[in-house]
């Protein structure tokens, strides 16, 4: 009996003992399977970290060679400023040298009624790169353009004209500044035709004939006017409303203001008086008056090198042979032709586009330009003190 319960409890305790292995072993297992599924974190986050630690390399790398990029920039550029420093001290120093520079203006009065061209036809000559297409009315614009630097006594005197454009409806204005200010040049513009028109208005050459009647041009020829200004031109504008050859149109537009011009006339012993005929728009007869006001308001003395091979005299040509007839006989060849030596090769007009072509004017007047001419290639100007290109033409 006691062998039995002995046995028993041997057994009860190896059956303990074994659940308490079992659950140990449970709970072993447990904890291997949590510390691996820990260690499996552990490597998947070494991974990521280990790729960020690239990525952040990489970065690193990046930014060095960018770093090192705008150090040599910086480099560059200072070198680039020294340079300049150097460049400013070498022009400040020949600045030093040049003569001192002065400017003589002259000035050019616009007038005319309202719409009659006078803007487009001032910014034609003015500045001929504009585009007329955007103008708008005006009450007064003073337009500048450098005609010539020449040298005087040491010093460097540049020639500019001062035009003055005035609106239609400020004439009264216009005539005051008349009086108050110096004015070396005077340009009445006239049309045969109202804004947009495509015909002569009678009526508005009737209003424009009553803005300048003579009494009011006893203003624009007092005794101060005539002791400063040197000329006044007429310009009929809108001649484009008329069509037929230049010297019919030219005819006809005089025609319709012969009482304005006879009232001019008056003034011929006084004061240097011209007409002209044309259109602002296509640029009829508009090249002349840059060659006109050089000739009639520039000295001499302020024409510089530019100037003159813009005007340049008219070349003395040769008689053509007289052709023989049947029953006489020429004289020997070598006696009609000049010297070799006095050859000269013929002047060649300069290649225009299309558009500029289309615009080439009919020859103007000989008596007037009197031995210039505007030079057939494209010559510098200033305007406002920004150079610009300028292509005047004048057919020979």
């Amino acid at each position: 009996m006691f062998t039995l319960v002995t046995t028993s409890l041997a057994l009860v305790g190896l059956a303990t003992v074994g659940a308490v292995l079992a659950l140990h072993a449970l709970r072993k297992r447990r904890q291997h399977h949590v510390h691996a599924s820990a260690a499996d974190d552990l490597r998947t986050e070494v991974s990521v970290v280990r790729r960020e630690l690239e990525l952040r390399n990489a970065d690193c790398d990046r930014i060095a060679r960018h770093y090192a990029r705008l150090k040599n920039e910086l480099r560059e550029k200072e070198e680039c400023l020294v340079n300049l420093d150097s460049d400013i001290s070498w022009h400040r120093e020949q600045l030093a040298l040049r003569p001192p520079r002065t400017r003589r203006t002259y000035r050019i009065l616009t007038l005319g009624i309202k719409y009659t061209g006078k803007t487009s036809l001032t910014l034609k000559w003015a500045n001929p790169l504009i585009d007329l297409g955007a103008l708008k009315g005006t009450k007064t614009e003073r337009y500048e353009r450098t005609v010539s630097v020449t040298a005087s006594n040491e010093r460097l005197v540049e020639h500019v004209f001062e035009i003055h454009d005035w609106g239609g409806e400020h004439i009264v204005d216009a005539q005051q500044e008349m009086i108050l200010e110096e004015i070396h040049g005077l340009l009445l513009v006239v049309d045969l035709a109202g804004k947009d028109g495509s015909a002569v208005d009678e009526a508005r050459i009737r209003a424009q004939l009553r803005a300048f009647q003579p009494e009011v041009l006893r203003f624009f020829f007092g005794p101060k006017n005539l002791s400063t200004c040197k000329t006044v031109v007429l310009f009929i504008n809108k001649s484009d409303v008329l069509s037929g050859t230049s010297a019919a149109v030219e005819e006809a537009a005089r025609a319709c203001y012969r009482e304005l011009i006879g009232a001019l006339e008056q003034y011929r012993p006084l004061i240097d008086l011209r007409v002209l005929v044309g259109s602002a728009i296509y640029g009829h007869s508009t090249h002349h008056l840059f060659a006109h006001f050089v000739e009639r308001i520039l000295p001499k003395s302020g024409h510089d090198t530019q100037l003159l091979q813009r005007l340049k005299p008219i070349p003395t040509l040769h008689p053509a042979p007289t052709i023989a007839t049947a029953g006489s006989l020429p004289p020997p060849r070598a006696s009609l032709l000049p010297p070799r030596a006095s050859l000269q090769p013929p002047v060649r007009a300069a290649r225009l586009p299309h558009a500029a072509r289309a615009t080439l004017l009919p020859p103007p007047d000989e008596g007037a330009l009197a031995a210039y001419r505007v030079h057939p290639s494209t010559a510098a100007i200033t305007m406002n003190g920004r150079a610009r290109l300028w292509t005047g033409h004048v057919p020979r």
